[in-house]
């Protein structure tokens, strides 16, 4: 499955390897997947971690490893005493700003973690995600944590089929992490947000600092997935 967005800001074809295919797709799918290699562009796959099998085929293929995606629930969130202020929706104004946070503030992501990615093109697919909310591509809700009057962190939200809100991306700017801005908008987004049924957000099992943070709230891991990358030819 190609992905347009992701090839525009890469600048090179992109394909999805999706699904998990039965023994008789087997062959099929293989070769399609070894035709997409040995072709200039960028591949990857998301396998649920009890895929053994499927992981090994990619690897045989020549896909690697980059990350392990984790997924966690929670029921919505208590209201608490919380700063004043701090914690609203998004405007149109804040959109550049926004973007720089975006471009700051991610160490975790696939794209940080693979090592033939370079630092500044995964910052800009962060700040250019971000975008999509202001665009009207992607995201229900946007929430902005300020302090000092300076907007510090956003939370991109998407509600699910199922009534769940989605946690598509979050991020507080470097220089004003431990202030408890994070967990002031997680708890914003599950009152504001048309009384979601569950959240829902994605992370690495490396960022150890967000796995804390939602265990604090009250998330529990619901999946696990294995994350593969290839760069073909140049």
């Amino acid at each position: 499955m190609s992905d347009p967005w992701l090839a525009t800001i890469m600048a090179r074809d992109v394909h999805r390897v999706t699904g998990v295919w039965t023994v008789r797709q087997e062959h099929d799918t293989l070769r399609e997947i070894r035709r997409l290699l040995s072709r200039p562009g960028f591949v990857f796959a998301r396998i649920a971690t009890h895929e053994v099998g499927t992981s090994h085929r990619l690897e045989e293929c020549g896909l690697r490893l980059v990350d392990t995606a984790l997924t966690l629930e929670a029921q919505p969130l208590p209201s608490v005493k919380t700063v004043g202020g701090r914690v609203r929706f998004a405007v149109s104004a804040d959109e550049a700003t926004v973007l720089d946070i975006a471009r700051h503030s991610f160490r975790y992501s696939r794209f940080h973690l693979d090592p033939d990615i370079p630092r500044s093109l995964a910052d800009e697919v962060k700040a250019q995600w971000a975008r999509n909310f202001f665009s009207r591509q992607r995201g229900d809700y946007m929430v902005i944590a300020e302090h000092e009057g300076r907007v510090v962190g956003f939370l991109q939200a998407i509600s699910a089929a199922d009534q769940a809100l989605c946690i598509d991306l979050i991020a507080v700017h470097p220089d004003h992490r431990g202030l408890g801005l994070a967990g002031e908008m997680i708890r914003f987004a599950s009152r504001e947000c048309e009384r979601p049924r569950a959240l829902r957000v994605g992370t690495q099992s490396a960022n150890i600092p967000s796995l804390m943070l939602y265990h604090k709230l009250g998330f529990r891991v619901a999946a696990s997935h294995h994350v593969f990358h290839s760069h073909g030819p140049l």
